[in-house]
């Protein structure tokens, strides 16, 4: 190699080498925020189809050629952005639990009142239930855990874990204030989210009760076997 060119014969290289122009000259095509948005709302179709899909046929039922079917797009179309089918069923859940997450962490950050910050999460773990595909989702997050491999079953755990712990947490602070009655922190707070998170399964906008209406009974039923009474303003 001499004066920064390639020393080599010119034959059969492209017109860059050959010329002895350095190939980073060579400008490079910029990905417009137009082409970025369109493969953010692909792969945002693919996420809301499989939710429908997972949830009416369950994850294992559910196949590819579905999805494919739905979509209305060619099977290596969706896995340009997948890897796999076990992949768009760990982006579903784990979504989820990041929603749910923040959700319940600004509710605290909000309530200083561990009686009132206890309420206002299982009134805003109730009302995702409302919001867009959470309550499919959700039902995924629940049901479907299971069927991930190990690795990514471990880090949705770790998202379930940290929904426990938070209202965990409430109960304990609850308990420091000596308004909790007798009661295991561990098993009031499984008894708070079992009975939360099992309105997805039978809640319906069409149905008799709203979602107020479930609020306040569910609410009611749970203080009182926590605190006691309910807590008077």
């Amino acid at each position: 190699m001499s004066n920064g060119h390639i020393n080599t014969p010119s034959e059969g290289l492209s017109p860059t080498l050959s010329q002895g122009k350095d190939p980073s000259d060579k400008k490079v095509k910029p990905i417009h925020s137009k082409e970025i948005r369109k493969g953010e709302n692909t792969r945002e179709k693919i996420i809301e189809e499989a939710i429908n899909l997972f949830h009416e046929y369950g994850f294992v039922k559910a196949s590819t050629r579905q999805l494919v079917k739905r979509v209305g797009m060619t099977s290596s179309a969706i896995y340009n952005h997948f890897a796999n089918k076990d992949e768009i069923l760990f982006t579903i859940i784990q979504r989820a639990g990041d929603k749910v997450l923040v959700t319940l962490e600004e509710v605290i950050k909000k309530y200083d009142d561990p009686y009132e910050c206890l309420r206002q999460m299982v009134i805003s773990m109730l009302h995702l239930l409302c919001v867009g595909l959470m309550k499919k989702e959700i039902s995924i997050f629940n049901d479907e855990l299971y069927q991930l491999p190990k690795d990514l079953r471990e880090l949705c755990n770790k998202q379930h874990r940290r929904i426990f712990d938070l209202f965990r947490n409430q109960i304990y602070k609850l308990g420091e204030k000596n308004l909790i009655n007798p009661v295991n922190p561990t098993v009031a707070t499984f008894g708070i989210l079992g009975a939360t998170l099992w309105a997805y399964r039978w809640f319906k906008d069409s149905g008799k009760l709203s979602i107020e209406d479930i609020e306040e009974e569910l609410i009611r039923l749970l203080f009182k076997g926590i605190i006691g009474v309910e807590k008077q303003n």
